[in-house]
């Protein structure tokens, strides 16, 4: 090794720079893992999705309503009538920003005394749901309460919160239930508080900051959602079934119906093309520094055969000879491991990873990507070592030593 200084500072170089990439890589792939948490309060199994749209008054296909008991109100419920009649059609319900995987957010503020004159806030994503959409998607309490509960709940205009994934400590859900919450600090806006809920994400990679589902506004025009269960095993025959008259009643439309499937991966398009982008590059780079790890120590090994043919012809055995040049990759991936790990501890001791993302993350993260990306450097070198070493282990000694 002391005659190989040089190339040794250079591969120790190639070393650090390659494990604080694949640190910084495998990180995010660990990060990411922690955040995939899909909801087991819901079933998006068998459902399909669409918007909810009113023709425009000054359209030319724009009806004109006969009398003030028919809106838009109206025509929904046609509509909604026209859909269960369908053979393939469980259910079908409405909302207002009661969807998963719709980068919509409509917040509000709330507010709840717990007692002794204790009172919290919360800041939530409203989303309106109908008694009907909690059964197209199966709404759960997280404390066993049934679909058919929640939808009671939802009938009488009860707030069902779901508990942030983060917080400080001084919010706690659990104490609302039960309990009356303020809209907006209003005291005059007041709503009792059911059930806990799983939490509604817009993706299932998105951190839950707040969510509150409540029953619909009889305003007319206020919903955006449509969701339909079909029965399972028919969603296809389901989709072969439905004409554009099904779609439209009145001056209400349906558009972009499509099974909750397509939308989830819509709403996962840019996480898994990160996702597929680090791999492609990480997988490239580990390539690429196992071929020159590869590269280094099968030349070192050709100019050593006459040491390492000496060394068996004085008794040492081919696994003594193996654990010697492993010894000696394993000296240079230390040294690596501890420029590394001072770049980290540095860089974790500046930098606020939940501050910078504006999300969760936990201590453990960083060290798991350290964990991972010495652990592929330790696989590289020990592969590098060990095609080159086995050949010359084949090698018999006599034949290696004529020429000397």
């Amino acid at each position: 090794m002391r005659n190989e200084w040089r190339s040794n500072i250079w591969m120790c170089i190639e070393l650090v720079v390659t494990g604080l990439i694949l640190w910084v890589v495998f990180s995010i792939f660990a990060f990411l893992s922690y955040l995939h948490k899909p909801s087991d309060c819901y079933d998006f199994n068998d459902v399909y999705a669409g918007d909810l749209r009113i023709i425009p008054k000054t359209a030319s296909s724009y009806t004109e309503y006969p009398d003030s008991l028919h809106n838009e109100n109206t025509d929904v419920e046609m509509l909604l009538t026209k859909l269960r009649n369908n053979q393939y059609v469980e259910c079908a319900g409405i909302g207002l920003n009661a969807l998963p995987y719709t980068f919509n957010y409509s917040g509000n503020d709330f507010s709840v005394n717990v007692g002794d004159s204790v009172q919290t806030y919360h800041s939530a994503n409203v989303r309106r749901i109908s008694p009907e959409m909690v059964r197209v998607l199966r709404v759960r309490g997280i404390h066993g309460e049934t679909t058919e509960e929640i939808a009671g709940m939802i009938a009488d205009n009860k707030l069902l919160p779901a508990q942030p994934d983060y917080s400080d400590g001084s919010l706690d859900l659990e104490l609302w239930r039960g309990r009356d919450a303020w809209w907006s600090y209003d005291s005059t806006r007041v709503a009792h508080v059911g059930a806990i809920v799983g939490p509604l994400r817009r993706t299932d990679y998105e951190p839950l900051r707040g969510m509150v589902l409540t029953g619909m506004d009889n305003t007319p025009g206020w919903w955006d959602n449509i969701a339909i269960r079909v029965r399972p095993g028919k969603g296809r025959a389901f989709s072969e079934s439905i004409k554009p008259s099904d779609l439209q009643f009145g001056n209400v439309y349906i558009s972009n119906l499509e099974s909750m499937d397509n939308r989830r991966e819509r709403a996962h398009e840019s996480i898994t093309r990160l996702i597929g982008t680090l791999t492609m590059g990480a997988s490239f780079l580990m390539a690429a520094v196992f071929l020159g790890f590869l590269g280094s120590f099968w030349f070192r090994t050709q100019q050593r055969v006459p040491e390492l043919a000496l060394r068996r012809a004085n008794g040492a055995t081919r696994s003594q000879l193996f654990r010697r040049m492993l010894s000696e990759g394993i000296i240079l991936l230390i040294s690596g491991v501890i420029v590394i790990l001072f770049f980290i501890v540095m860089f974790l001791c500046k930098v606020n990873l939940s501050e910078t993302f504006h999300a969760p993350i936990p201590s453990w993260i960083p060290w798991a990507g350290f964990a991972c990306s010495i652990s592929a450097l330790a696989l590289m070198i020990i592969g590098g070592i060990w095609m080159p070493a086995s050949k010359a282990m084949k090698i018999n000694p006599a034949e290696a030593l004529k020429e000397e």
